[in-house]
């Protein structure tokens, strides 16, 4: 059982894995996407580091099966399969090939299990990014005249106030969802881990995206829920749904800015933009056979493949990073699909114990808003998703020994 502690830097200043590893995670995430490292520099090192944690990682690829093994290995060659597709299929150029690195972390899976880094160790990093994470939002909120992180396209006056949707959302869900896995196993900081896992939902709502709102919601009353009685379960429920009432009829800009949003997207219907545009990538985008079951591959904003897609965008609002799924399929082909539908089927299948449930939180998360965002795929998931089927992956072969020991003394 992994001892709940405070979150220390200790380990992370002494153990050479973790430090790998430490900055990797920001690499990975692009400086959770600062302008200032776009270009230059400082994108030359963060693309240096992670071309060097996948060749370390590579070698290790076929050293383990079982547990979630097999689904990461089939996204992976799904992935270094597109490079060669986006060629056969739009032309692009080998050379544009650079712009897959950072969807390629999924191979760091497999450095991790010859690392044999501890999961308090990998929980603390994750904690460090989360509260960075909340720190940077709430500074670039609070600046919102001058775009520090993120692009243009992330900051919108909508839904009744500034909209900015912060890059590097995964270690932030993943640190909210370690944070009331704590709150309910760590006795000694549980005021702590309860002020942590209020700002991220405080922080989650500011954002105004209605589908993280509602999961995050949802899963931080499923996991207080989970051990008391069902009196007690009503009640909840009952003040929780009067609540989100009282706060979506409440006169705010917030509350009058997603209410707008959500008659908008209802009087759609059929015609809703999400739906359009995945039949269109579904029914007509690929062009030949091959790539329908390979995929065409990822895009490289510079090359006619990218720029297909850019005009798409412009010209229709047809985005690849709002079809979820389709964009896994139209990206990467059926064999990433494959490795998606097994993790999940995995993900309710292999239990864990109470301490880690934050990791079925994540993949339930990314699982249920798989249809309408980019979180299978976006570099600013995969990292935390590696490290979450890391650590999924090492209780499930702890699991497996102390099951065959206590067999053999029986």
């Amino acid at each position: 059982m992994q001892s709940l502690t405070y979150p220390s830097t200790r380990e992370i200043l002494t153990d050479k894995k973790t430090v790998f590893l430490f900055f990797l995670v920001i690499c990975s995430l692009k400086y959770f996407g600062a302008v200032a490292a776009q270009n230059g520099i400082l994108k030359n090192i963060c693309y240096a580091y992670m071309v060097a944690a996948i060749l370390i990682s590579a070698p290790k690829f076929f050293s383990y099966k079982g547990g979630f093994v097999l689904p990461i290995q089939l996204i992976c060659i799904s992935i270094v399969i597109s490079i060669f597709m986006a060629k056969y299929t739009w032309g692009q150029g080998l050379e544009h090939s650079v712009s897959t690195i950072p969807y390629m972390m999924w191979f760091i899976f497999f450095y991790l299990l010859s690392s044999n880094i501890s999961i308090r160790t990998i929980e603390n990093i994750v904690l460090i990014y989360g509260l960075l994470y909340m720190l940077l939002f709430i500074f670039q909120l609070t600046h919102t005249g001058t775009i520090y992180f993120g692009t243009v396209e992330e900051f919108k006056e909508d839904r009744g106030i500034i909209r900015v949707n912060f890059p590097g959302g995964g270690v932030f869900f993943l640190a909210c969802f370690i944070a009331i896995n704590k709150v309910t196993s760590d006795v000694k900081y549980r005021l702590i881990w309860t002020g942590y896992a209020a700002i991220g939902l405080i922080v989650n709502v500011l954002q105004v995206t209605r589908q993280t709102i509602a999961v995050m919601l949802f899963i931080y009353m499923l996991h207080f829920l989970r051990n008391v009685k069902l009196p007690l379960k009503i009640a909840t429920i009952a003040t929780f749904g009067l609540g989100c009432y009282l706060f979506l009829v409440s006169d705010n800009p917030i509350s009058r800015g997603l209410a707008e949003q959500q008659k908008a997207d209802a009087s759609a219907g059929d015609e809703y933009i999400r739906i359009v545009s995945a039949k269109y990538f579904l029914t007509e985008f690929t062009p030949n056979t091959v790539s329908q079951i390979f995929g065409n591959g990822f895009f490289n904003e510079t090359s006619n493949y990218g720029k297909r897609l850019n005009a798409l965008s412009l010209e229709y609002g047809y985005f690849l990073s709002d079809v979820g799924l389709v964009e896994v399929y139209v990206t990467f082909g059926v064999l990433a699909i494959i490795g998606f539908a097994m993790l999940f089927i995995k993900s309710f299948t292999i239990p864990v114990d109470a301490d880690h449930y934050y990791l079925k939180y994540y993949l339930w998360m990314i699982m249920v808003t798989s249809l309408s965002s980019d979180f299978l795929v976006s570099y600013y998931y995969v990292i935390t998703t590696a490290l979450v089927l890391y650590c999924y992956h090492r209780l499930y072969e702890e699991q497996k020994i102390i099951s065959m020991f206590q067999l053999k003394r029986n």
